[in-house]
């Protein structure tokens, strides 16, 4: 688990791309350990998430085993970060783009604390708004979130804006049906 000045430092980075600022890139370590060390990300984000969790619950009414449901979607939470990652090896190789994997993932676990702490304080900034005009700003932070995913895609791979839109793709789909697996695995039989 990095120390909190590295996290510190590693967060400052993803907010420098959030920025439109590729130098953002300089601040992660990006070393093998790093690399392994950057997936720490997820349990830093995982507060966070159990927020945006609750909040589905609230919209869409609240399981009936709620400890079996918070199980499964503990280990899609955990099949979601690793999901693009494995995917990024064979895609990176294809591409011509092995050098720039460790700096995609490592790039693209940091800013995902931002991604999911930015959702979540706009989904508990906007519990007070009607429900239309909620939709209507979490699609907008939806959108703004997928721009700087795309945009750290691009950076880390320092490769071409299709290609970057192309891995930003593979990765929403990859959360997809991931999120559509969980959904399955939660349906009564």
């Amino acid at each position: 688990m990095p120390s909190q000045a590295e996290v510190a430092r590693y967060l400052q980075g993803a907010l420098l791309l959030a920025k439109g600022d590729a130098s953002g890139i300089r601040l992660f370590d990006l070393s093998i350990e790093g690399f392994w060390r950057s997936f720490s990300a997820a349990l830093i984000a995982a507060p966070a998430y159990l927020v945006v969790l609750i909040d589905r619950f609230n919209l869409v009414g609240w399981p009936e085993n709620l400890l079996g449901s918070l199980t499964v979607e503990t280990i899609a939470y955990g099949c979601g970060w690793v999901a693009f990652p494995i995917a990024a090896i064979f895609l990176t190789r294809v591409l011509g783009l092995s050098g720039r994997y460790v700096p995609l993932i490592v790039a693209g676990n940091w800013s995902a604390v931002l991604q999911i702490g930015l959702y979540t304080a706009v989904l508990l900034g906007s519990l007070v708004l009607p429900q239309d005009l909620r939709a209507v700003l979490v699609l907008a932070v939806t959108i703004a979130v997928l721009v700087y995913q795309w945009f750290v895609i691009r950076s880390a791979l320092e490769t071409s804006s299709g290609i970057a839109f192309g891995l930003l793709v593979v990765d929403a789909l990859l959360s997809m049906t991931v999120s559509r697996a969980v959904g399955a695995l939660l349906q009564p039989a």
